[in-house]
């Protein structure tokens, strides 16, 4: 599978602006911090240089990095606390489009209220491992408010009944592309809507691009996982000798250098328990495609909003002009 190509302004400025605010967090960068040039990136994410530099002019407009034209692109000296919040524009246009609505500023906050939390929707996931089950149903509720649970594909060649009963109660059904075709028709049997998720660049490619120039450890909860990941890297044309994958509970984990840096997947935090990781930690990244996010919060509203409003008389929300993924 190649690698990610002609990514888009917006997209490069989102996958910059979560790997700046990842590497806050995880304290791998701080304000003043040269960052990779507009041709590093390029490179990584096979992005032509000149659309890189654009959207770096975007991050520059948002006060987060700092463009010098001698030196290189460095993360703003003057980066403020709020900055790993949304953008005062972005909040201020917001307002502004929902004052042109008719809707006043100090009221928005209701209506966001109505189309997210008015009822918690169920999700089920279908997946392969306890690494993917575990990160992939973590987002879904961080996220965006869902209660979520996993089931492994193996149970459902033959399902028992409460897993069925599971199924036919939640209000929407995800999965990935390996089991799409399966999944898709038991979300029919049980007439339940199926997102088949795709992810971003953000978690498995560019980033690792850069982070496997150096040794880097990989820490998973479900020995399943390291074939799947290993293909994963391989196929990214990653730097495959630098990167260990350990298993926690089979792989020792005490051998890792204390200045190394380490990946742990929420299915390997689970497994650890209070087991302290030596290393340089990385935070987790989200997963899913724009396309996805975008699918899974049009199912959020859509539903919110009917259940909202139908019981007064008010008509149901129109389904959504773009296809449904899945």
């Amino acid at each position: 599978m190649p690698r990610d190509r002609g990514m888009t302004k917006d997209a490069l400025v989102e996958v910059l602006r979560a790997r700046i605010l990842r590497g806050l967090h995880a304290r791998t960068l701080a304000p003043g911090d040269r960052l990779p040039s507009a041709r590093e990136v390029g490179a990584d994410f096979a992005a032509d240089h000149r659309v890189v530099l654009a959207a770096y002019r975007e991050l520059a407009e948002e006060k987060l990095v700092e463009i010098r034209q001698r030196t290189g692109i460095y993360l703003a000296r003057r980066f403020w606390a709020g900055a790993n919040t949304p953008g005062l524009e972005w909040l201020i246009d917001t307002l502004q489009q929902g004052l042109a609505r008719d809707v006043p500023i100090f009221r928005l906050h209701e209506w966001f209220q109505r189309v997210v939390l008015t009822r918690r929707l169920r999700a089920i996931l279908v997946e392969e491992t306890g690494d993917q089950i575990e990160g992939i149903c973590h987002e879904l509720r961080a996220d965006y408010g869902f209660d979520a649970r996993g089931i492994e594909a193996t149970e459902l060649a033959d399902p028992k009944d409460s897993t069925i009963v599971a199924l036919r109660q939640a209000d929407l059904i995800v999965t990935t592309r390996a089991f799409a075709t399966l999944v898709r028709q038991i979300g029919e049997s049980v007439h339940v809507p199926v997102i088949v998720a795709e992810f971003g660049v953000s978690l498995m490619g560019g980033d690792w691009h850069q982070l496997l120039r150096e040794r880097l450890y990989v820490l998973v909860g479900d020995e399943r996982s390291v074939p799947a990941l290993t293909q994963r890297f391989e196929e990214l044309g990653c730097a495959m000798e630098n990167l260990r994958v350990l298993v926690v509970g089979r792989d020792d984990v005490a051998v890792i250098p204390a200045d190394a840096t380490v990946y742990v997947t929420r299915g390997a935090a689970r497994a650890l328990g209070q087991t302290v990781v030596p290393g340089r930690h990385l935070p987790p990244a989200r997963g899913f495609a724009p396309a996805t996010a975008r699918a899974l919060i049009d199912h959020v509203v859509r539903t919110n909003v009917n259940e909202a409003f139908i019981p007064l008389g008010v008509p149901a929300a129109p389904p959504s002009r773009k296809p449904r993924m899945g």
